[in-house]
This record gives structure tokens, C-alpha cells and sequence, in this order.
């Protein structure tokens, strides 16, 4: 018996064999049906998917033979890696490299073999798609191009396969990180609240000072006040653009009443309005809707304080308006106003249309981005109308029912 030499480039072939990371795997059909068609065009009773493994043949796919793998020394598929092109035995008895073959001597006594060589993209053979029968025979022309076209597929496969294994790898990696930044996510919200919101709770109660005397310091802690506010507000519109941009977030639609929301958000602003001198008027009145009420006061508590923040004189005004299936609210201003080639900006992520001489009353430019995302996943939408100078409005328009 002549054991087949090696591959002068062995080490790069078994790299390239281990890349696709199928050796030992669970059967697969698309290999097991080309495996039993190379059986059935040939008209031999076994058929293999063979893999050259460093010590070893392994069969990915095999019919008519209940053997996993048999020792590399053994393999025929060890010499038709050698070739370039079908590699045919007609009488193995006959042939002095595999007479004394164990598997020609015994189970499951080799005449026939004929192995078209697996060579990946690269050029290296990585096994064999072979075909075996117990007496002696040969290949018809067309039986011999049918294997070699037979093996081309059954690289195409192994191919398929590896990007297949490759992206569900990168799938996993990916949900990982989506998950490590999650955990980030929450435990910076905790981290960041909570001394921000102790902050903001300890500066109101030393601006209310003892019952019927002002607070001492009160233009320090209105200022502490308005800094942390504004602190919270960054922090929030920050993880809220990195919760949108991991994951669409689960609405939860519900009934309730807009009308009691906007008397919620006007006592949540009310501390915005400390030493201003702005009035702020919000509808009152039912007005029912099903939508998630914790996005829809969100995106109201956005519009209203910003209305606050960027109006010096003036007021607030905010107004329900009942439309055909939908319901509007809309924040007017009198404030600094936007001009009109920056207001395609506003929705912009991280954009910010005001100069330099207003750094004082910038946000982190995602507090409408935010909004917007979040109005027409509702089924609805944010515009906005300004002038320079005399104002803004900013629309919220939702439907009464979800689509």
C-alpha cells in the first residue's frame, strides 16, 4: 500500500479546510442530496462527502456507508487531492498503491473509486465529493464531467455555509454589544438622575425659603436650578437617541385624555418659568385619543419647554385642536423665532439652528430629532412654522386611533 504524500502547501490547505469550521458538524441536506445524486448518476452504492482532516477523512455527507471517517493513510480521497481533475481507480485490486488497502482487503471491500477534488476559490483542495462501487468499473464521459460539476457544488455550498456560520457569528457579536450597551444605558440613567434629580429637589426647597420669607440667595439657586434642569434635560434626550438608535422602542397605546396630560406637563414646566416674566396659558377641556402616553408627553413636554426657554418676553400659548380622525397640539411662542433656511435643520440629529450668542439656551440638538421619531412611529408628525423676531409654532398632529 502507498500512502500519499502531503501537500507541499499542507499547512495552508488544513487552515483554509478549518476556516470553514464544518468539520465534525451535524448533517446538512443540501450536502446529503448532492451526495445521493453523485450515487445515483454514477449507479455506485456508496457516495461521500470526504473532508482531509491532518489525521483523518471525515465525511460531511455519506449514503451507502456507516463509517464517520477512516484514518487519513488509508484515504483515496488522500491521493485525488493530489490531482486536478477526477480522480479515477477502475480495479483497486489490481492497483499496487491500494491491493493491500484495508479497505480494499476487507469492509467494504473498494474495487471502484473515482473522487472529484473540492478546491475552494483559493486552490486548496480541501476533500472529495467520490463515488464507490465493489467490482471494477469505470466512468462514462458524462458521468465523470456530472461528478466534477457535482464537486463545483458542493464547494458552492461549503461557501454559502461559511457566510451563513460568519454571519450569524457577527449576529451574536452584535447582540452582545447591543446588550452590554443596554446595561450601559440603564446603569448611566440611574448614575446621572439620581444625583441631578437631588440636585433640582434640594435647590426647590431652598428656593420656596422658610413659609412667608424669600430665599436667601435666590438668583444663585434660580441659577443652580436652571443649570441642573438643563443638565437633566441633556441627559435625557441623550439616552433617549441611544435607546431609538439600538432598538425601536415597544410603544404602548392606551386611552386617555390629552387635555389632563397638558394640566400634567404645564405643572412639570411651571419651574421653568421662575423669574421670567412670560406667561404660559394651556387648554383645558376632554380630549380623548389612544396613543402612549408617555411618549405623547415626551414629545409635549419638549415642545413646551423649549417654547419656554428660547421666549424672553411674551408667552406660551398651548391649544388642542380637533381634527377629521386626528388631534393637534400646537405650541406658540413669542420668542427669538428660527429663520426660515435653518428650520429644515430642527429635526435634524444633534443640529442646532441658534448662534453663538445664544450657547446659554442650547440643548444637546436631539430633544425634537427625538420627538419627531417618536410622533411618526405613533402614526403622526411634528412641523413647525417661524419668523425671526416674533415667534414659533410648533404642531404635534396624532391620530385619534392607531393605524
Amino acid at each position: 500500500m502507498k500512502v500519499a504524500p502531503l501537500p507541499q502547501d499542507e499547512l495552508e490547505r488544513l487552515a483554509a479546510l478549518r476556516s470553514y469550521a464544518v468539520l465534525d458538524s451535524a448533517p446538512e441536506v443540501d450536502f446529503d442530496e448532492l451526495t445521493r445524486f453523485a450515487s445515483e448518476l454514477c449507479g455506485t452504492p456508496i457516495a461521500l462527502v470526504s473532508l482531509v482532516d491532518a489525521g483523518r477523512q471525515w465525511f460531511k455527507a455519506r449514503v451507502g456507508l456507516d463509517a464517520p471517517e477512516t484514518p487519513r493513510d488509508i484515504a483515496f480521497c488522500s491521493h485525488a487531492i493530489l490531482q486536478r481533475g477526477v480522480f479515477e481507480v477502475e480495479d483497486a485490486s489490481c492497483d499496487p498503491r491500494f491491493a493491500d488497502n484495508p479497505l480494499v482487503a476487507s469492509q467494504p471491500n473498494i474495487r471502484f473509486y473515482a473522487g472529484a477534488p473540492l478546491v475552494n476559490a483559493d486552490g486548496f483542495p480541501l476533500g472529495t465529493l467520490c463515488v464507490i462501487d465493489r467490482v471494477p468499473r469505470s466512468l462514462d464521459p458524462v458521468q465523470r464531467q456530472g461528478l466534477a460539476v457535482l464537486g463545483r457544488q458542493v464547494i458552492a455550498q461549503l461557501e454559502l455555509r461559511r457566510k451563513l456560520v460568519d454571519l450569524a457569528h457577527a449576529r451574536d457579536q452584535a447582540l452582545a454589544g447591543v446588550r452590554a450597551k443596554d446595561v450601559f444605558l440603564a446603569t448611566m440613567g440611574h448614575e446621572l438622575r439620581t444625583p441631578l434629580g437631588g440636585i433640582l429637589g434640594l435647590s426647590e426647597l431652598l428656593l420656596e425659603g422658610p413659609a412667608g420669607a424669600p430665599a436667601a440667595g435666590g438668583d444663585d439657586l434660580r441659577a443652580i436650578h436652571r443649570a441642573g434642569t438643563h443638565l437633566l434635560e441633556v441627559v435625557e434626550d441623550i439616552l433617549g437617541f441611544a435607546q431609538l438608535e439600538l432598538d425601536q422602542p415597544r410603544l404602548r397605546p392606551r386611552p386617555f385624555d390629552v387635555g389632563e396630560l397638558l394640566a400634567d406637563v404645564e405643572a412639570t414646566v411651571r419651574p421653568l418659568l421662575r423669574g421670567r416674566s412670560l406667561t404660559l396659558k394651556v387648554a383645558r377641556g376632554p380630549a380623548p385619543i389612544v396613543a402612549d402616553p408617555t411618549r405623547v408627553r415626551q414629545i409635549v413636554y419638549n415642545l413646551v419647554a423649549n417654547a419656554i426657554r428660547f421666549t424672553e418676553r411674551g408667552g406660551v400659548d398651548v391649544t388642542i385642536e380637533a381634527g377629521e380622525g386626528t388631534l393637534a397640539v400646537r405650541v406658540r411662542d413669542t420668542g427669538i423665532g428660527i429663520p426660515t433656511d435653518k428650520l429644515a435643520l430642527l429635526f435634524r440629529d444633534f443640529s442646532q439652528v441658534h448662534g453663538d450668542h445664544e450657547a446659554e439656551l442650547r440643548g444637546s440638538g436631539l430633544g425634537l430629532a427625538i420627538s419627531r421619531r417618536y410622533a411618526r412611529l405613533m402614526g403622526g408628525d411634528i412641523v413647525a412654522d417661524s419668523e425671526p423676531g416674533r415667534g414659533s409654532t410648533f404642531t404635534l398632529t396624532l391620530p385619534r386611533e392607531p393605524g
